[in-house]
């Protein structure tokens, strides 16, 4: 779980997923990923179920699995070195 959190473009999706459930496609424009790599990203921390999703048509919306997730996922940006940025 760490191992999947702990790449810097999946931390990026975890971090924006703090302020709630969003689309597949708002993930891949504020990342600036391609919708393939997102998608792939995405599916990596579902895997380790990290994240749910719910479709609505044929839209993908992703959240954080639950409160410890969220929990974890603040505790390691706390915790992080901030000279180190996770926007790369």
């Amino acid at each position: 779980m760490l191992r999947a959190g702990g790449d810097p473009a999946r931390l990026r999706i975890l971090e924006l997923l703090l302020s709630g459930e969003r689309q597949v496609s708002e993930i891949a424009e504020l990342t600036d990923a391609e919708m393939s790599t997102t998608s792939q990203r995405l599916r990596i921390l579902l895997g380790e179920d990290l994240l749910k999703r719910r479709r609505e048509g044929r839209d993908m919306f992703y959240r954080l699995a639950d409160c410890h997730v969220e929990t974890l996922v603040r505790n390691v940006l706390d915790h992080a070195d901030p000279t180190v940025t996770i926007d790369s």
